[in-house]
């Protein structure tokens, strides 16, 4: 994860098209992993510089009231979950293509044969 940075992302609400921000994050290629335990901020890992993913993000949140920050690992405190916690410390795969969302219905098939 040498070149991979975390980033919050926080904005303000007003206009912001929660579902395409959502599947940008969920689909892009620009982005590694994402939580969002909390209202309105995001943590994402991207290889993307900040102004980078500002860019990016521009087009998702039309008041462009919004913040990416980098995430120091080293020097971070709050309230979450446990699993909000490990997921800053898990080794998250870049992604190269969507899931197949038929792959495990042709391995189903073929132990139901067996």
């Amino acid at each position: 994860m040498s070149d991979v940075k975390i980033y919050s992302i926080n904005f303000w609400a007003e206009g912001v098209n929660f579902g395409a921000i959502q599947q940008y994050l969920y689909d892009s290629s620009d982005i590694i992993a994402y939580w969002n335990y909390i209202p309105l901020l995001y943590c994402v890992k991207s290889k993307l510089s900040s102004t980078e993913l500002a860019e990016k993000l521009s087009h998702f949140i039309p008041s462009n009231n919004f913040l990416v920050a980098q995430i120091d690992r080293s020097n971070m405190n709050g309230v979450l979950p446990q699993s909000a916690w490990d997921w800053f410390y898990l080794e998250h795969h870049q992604k190269i293509n969507p899931p197949n969302p038929y792959a495990n219905l042709a391995i189903t098939a073929q132990l139901a044969k067996k």
